[in-house]
């Protein structure tokens, strides 16, 4: 008879409380009945919409309608949007954190794992991937291709070879080296111009001297399967940021404050000092990947100067992390096709040195340096002389649409012909 009236008695006090919870109605039959389990339990469990906060395992009865529910076990979050089944008034959710732990690799401080939301995200498939320019390295050249990155903090991105995905963010108002494999070529400086329209502008110029440079430290992405999306600080670089792809990422432990930069100045002929007021602290990321049909992966990597870090996601793992009523949660696959693009007819090329020179493309003289004209997009012969001294010349592959930037030092030239600088 106890053990009767005890059962009934916490039946009664259980209905008791859900009643007293905001949007919650224990006695109203259009409901469904779910239940929170999770591997390893204590997990915090918040629903959006309700001002309550329960610990895993819980029962909790909610009215037929979609909810947002999110459960909590230490640096990990499971988002999972849950849409009742039809006929269906019980409904049990199970996480399991330790194969969350298992499917993502690298040093994050948290990750949010997202279910149920149908993500759709870009696909190398249906993404045209553009041409990229890739002139060869040179010890007295800046070459390479530069593209505009994420707005928050603002970026800027550099790529020098289209066969061999490898990419570098340039901070705003940041003294950095350009590095290609380890190698560090061209000293520059970056000044980037976000506009509300969604337009963007990008001013850089060598600089000979600075107080400081910021470091970097390259993070090597991949995802079972292959080919996942990429974003950092949620910016996707179109058609390119797939996985397996390294990034050299810069790297502030603390601000830094009047910062001076020595560089030469085109416009008034002589060497200059600007001064960088403030230069924030960045040493923590925001990488998220997703990949159709699976869950949508995000995370914050808290990394050092000078390291490289490996980073992966297995999503089918991830998959598995959580279940509904016993089976993975379902996730829509859209299909897949092809999108036509058209190659622009014609790339900005800007060509600057530390001493004008005579510009020759294809054979004819252009004018001189600092030079800035649209050009045939494709391949140019490139011709600079100093009189009749040639100072750089090659055929280069200066890309389709966009702008193909070339600095040339001459502090060689300036020496041997004493020139003043």
């Amino acid at each position: 008879m106890f053990q009767k009236r005890h059962v009934f008695t916490t039946l009664i006090m259980f209905l008791l409380t859900l009643s007293t919870v905001p949007g919650v109605n224990a006695f109203n039959g259009n409901s469904i009945m779910l239940k929170i389990e999770s591997k390893p339990s204590n997990a915090v469990v918040i629903i959006e919409g309700i001002n309550k906060t329960f610990k895993t395992p819980a029962v909790i009865e909610l009215p037929t309608r979609s909810w947002v529910i999110r459960i909590s076990s230490g640096n990990y979050t499971v988002l999972y949007n849950l849409v009742p089944p039809e006929d269906e008034r019980f409904v049990k959710i199970v996480v399991y954190f330790g194969r969350i732990d298992l499917a993502v690799k690298g040093p994050f401080k948290n990750i949010t794992v997202k279910y149920g939301f149908n993500i759709t995200v870009p696909t190398k498939e249906e993404e045209y991937e553009p041409p990229i320019a890739a002139p060869s390295w040179d010890e007295e050249v800046c070459g390479g291709i530069i593209m505009f990155g994420p707005r928050n903090p603002p970026m800027v991105i550099y790529k020098y070879d289209d066969k061999d995905p490898y990419y570098q963010l340039f901070l705003n108002s940041t003294p950095s080296f350009e590095e290609y494999r380890g190698r560090k070529g061209c000293k520059m400086m970056e000044i980037v111009y976000y506009f509300g329209n969604d337009g963007a502008m990008g001013i850089s110029f060598p600089y000979r001297e600075a107080s400081y440079i910021v470091p970097h430290s390259l993070l090597s992405i991949d995802s079972q399967p292959k080919n996942a999306t990429v974003y950092i600080f949620d910016f996707h670089r179109f058609g390119e940021w797939f996985t397996p792809f390294d990034v050299l990422v810069p790297v502030i432990m603390k601000p830094q404050q009047n910062v001076s930069v020595v560089h030469y100045d085109f416009e008034l002929g002589n060497l200059t000092t600007t001064v960088i007021p403030y230069i924030p602290e960045l040493h923590t990321y925001k990488i998220s990947m997703g990949h159709n049909g699976y869950p949508f992966f995000e995370g914050w990597l808290e990394v050092k100067p000078n390291q490289r870090y490996n980073i992966s996601v297995n999503f089918n793992i991830l998959k598995s992390a959580l279940t509904v009523n016993g089976k993975e949660a379902e996730m829509e696959v859209p299909k897949t096709k092809k999108i036509k693009y058209y190659l622009p007819n014609t790339t900005l090329l800007v060509i600057n040195s530390t001493i004008p020179l005579d510009v020759y493309i294809d054979g004819s003289y252009v004018g001189k340096t600092p030079f800035k004209d649209e050009v045939p997009s494709g391949e140019h012969d490139i011709l600079l002389k100093f009189g009749s001294y040639v100072v750089y010349h090659k055929k280069l592959n200066i890309g389709y649409g966009g702008r193909f930037r070339l600095t040339v030092y001459t502090a060689y030239l300036e020496r041997a012909l004493r020139v003043p600088i």
